[in-house]
């Protein structure tokens, strides 16, 4: 199971948005790095303002050497298709092949309907154009003359460079199973589009049951992929004391969120041999990859008490 962490891109931000202490970003995506850890990034414009995602991305890309670089998640409506197919593939290319894209279509609260809006984009369409994107980015990455009329956007005999690293492209994980909700739309979307999945807030149950949907959906659209990848993205607070560790997190997710909110799942909060319980229940369970967002303004010292205390008994075996 790869484990990497989500950069506190939108931490900083909550401290200071004329002032963010940025370098706690860069320094937590070089301890990744070197501890041979994954970095993500999650994005949003105005609903829940962080640094860039993407650009964000191409400087850890030239700071770090193995780790890969991932989104947690991308949210492609809001952006033009063309335009994004070709960051992306800009990305991986200077990254050499090491991007990973997880992709959703948002809530559907006020906050992210306006956030839509704000981007010029049609939030009743986000499903429909999150499918197009994918689409579309892969007819570019190929390398041929694409000619494809979409959502306000024409491709004549077009063509973008660079392209990705790898001909595949970068391994695209599409978001379902969310809060052990299993919505069909989001199933099928695995089954037609996905290389694997990104899913939060759920418990063992959940992630077998998902594995076992989305392997089937695979098949019906001759996708075949019985061992695809399984990310979760899930929280973690070293504490030695467990009630503070879940009151500190309750506080920082509601100010992360701005309230409104219902969790579930499992979370790494406590002293190390309760994270590193739950992490190896993720890892028996079928996930392969998890994306930790750690708790509080101390990340990087948390970060720090994970490489030394959690991460070496996790990957023990």
């Amino acid at each position: 199971m790869r484990i990497g962490v989500l950069l506190p891109h939108r931490g900083v931000i909550i401290q200071s948005a004329r002032r963010p202490p940025v370098e706690d970003c860069w320094t937590i995506a070089r301890m990744c790095d070197e501890a041979d850890m994954d970095v993500w990034v999650g994005d949003s414009v105005v609903a829940k303002p962080r640094l860039e995602p993407l650009t964000t991305l191409a400087y850890v890309a030239a700071m770090t050497k193995r780790a890969r670089l991932g989104t947690a998640i991308l949210l492609p409506a809001l952006r033009q298709p063309t335009v994004l197919a070709h960051q992306l593939a800009n990305i991986d290319q200077i990254s050499q092949g090491r991007l990973v894209l997880g992709l959703g279509v948002g809530w559907g609260m006020p906050a992210i309907v306006r956030e839509w809006e704000a981007c010029g984009r049609v939030h009743k369409r986000r499903a429909k154009d999150l499918e197009e994107h994918m689409a579309v980015w892969r007819m570019l990455w190929s390398g041929d003359p694409v000619t494809f009329e979409g959502n306000g956007f024409k491709l004549t005999e077009h063509t973008i460079g660079p392209l990705p690293w790898n001909a595949a492209g970068p391994p695209l994980l599409v978001t379902a199973g969310n809060r052990g909700e299993f919505i069909p739309a989001q199933i099928e979307r695995v089954g037609k589009f996905g290389d694997g999945v990104i899913t939060t807030y759920v418990n063992e149950d959940d992630i077998r049951k998902l594995r076992e949907v989305c392997a089937e959906a695979m098949a019906k659209h001759a996708r075949p992929r019985p061992d695809f990848p399984l990310c979760v993205y899930t929280t973690v607070r070293l504490e030695s004391n467990i009630a503070k560790a879940e009151s500190l997190t309750r506080e920082f997710l509601d100010k992360y969120y701005g309230g409104g909110v219902n969790f579930r799942g499992m979370m790494g909060l406590g002293p190390s041999a309760a994270v590193i319980d739950v992490l190896k229940r993720y890892e028996a369970a079928g996930v392969s990859d998890l994306c930790i967002r750690l708790v509080g303004e101390d990340q990087v010292a948390q970060l720090e008490q994970f490489i030394r205390e959690v991460l070496p008994l996790v990957r023990k075996h």
